[in-house]
């Protein structure tokens, strides 16, 4: 399916469904919107939706388009540099290049994002979790390592079983717990950090100390914490 390229493109969106198989939406510079593989799609304004089955579906989509996918099973590729993003699936690795921001929910897979220029979510209830860059960071896992790099915003990172290792770019807040497993966090130099655990922050009332940057709020059942500045 081939959009009419003439037409004055404004913000792109697609929604894509699919029971089972890959789906890989690349990014590029382009005016159209072009499917390969058993799919049925509609358009209407600058929305179009894919509907696929179990065989494989390669999307092809002009830079910054914002992208919604709903899988059962199957790994989802996400390569250029999209807008905002959203991925449910039961089960499959999800990866994303780039993009503005990013909410993705898996029940079994692991989840690898590149950058993300804003928010990023991300929730796995089995399997390790990995951001290259991000603004503010939200992360849960059940069981898989967590690991956190360039942030540039609040960090919330919470698992059961598995590492946390968080890399912050600014002075900003963090939040770590886990049951089993170390945690690491590395702080911008000359970071003035107040270090607490859950139920200090929780009963601590008024204004945050002038001679504080961030608070890191880091817990762990059995594990080593180590908070630097590097």
């Amino acid at each position: 399916m081939t959009a009419d390229a003439s037409a004055q493109i404004s913000r792109l969106s697609i929604r894509i469904a699919a029971t089972n198989g890959h789906v890989n939406v690349i990014a590029e510079k382009r005016a159209d919107i072009d499917v390969t593989g058993d799919a049925t799609v509609s358009s209407v304004g600058d929305a179009t939706t894919i509907i696929g089955g179990s065989d494989r579906l390669v999307v092809r989509v002009p830079a910054q388009t914002d992208v919604v996918i709903g899988t059962t099973s199957g790994r989802v590729d996400i390569s250029g540099t999209v807008g905002v993003i959203a991925v449910t699936t039961e089960s499959g690795k999800v990866t994303v290049e780039r993009a503005e921001s990013v909410d993705v929910r898996t029940t079994t897979g692991r989840i690898e994002i590149g950058h993300c220029g804003d928010r990023c979510r991300l929730q796995s209830e089995n399997g390790a979790v990995a951001v290259g860059s991000c603004g503010a960071a939200e992360v849960a896992t059940n069981t898989g390592k967590i690991s956190l790099r360039d942030v540039r915003g609040i960090a919330s990172a919470h698992c059961t079983t598995g590492r946390i290792d968080i890399t912050m770019a600014t002075a900003s807040d963090v939040t770590a717990e886990t049951v089993t497993g170390r945690i690491d966090v590395s702080l911008p130099h000359d970071t003035r950090a107040l270090r607490a655990d859950s139920g200090d922050v929780a009963n601590r009332a008024g204004p945050r100390p002038a001679d504080v940057d961030c608070v890191v709020t880091a817990r762990s059942g059995t594990g080593r914490i180590n908070v630097v500045n590097r």
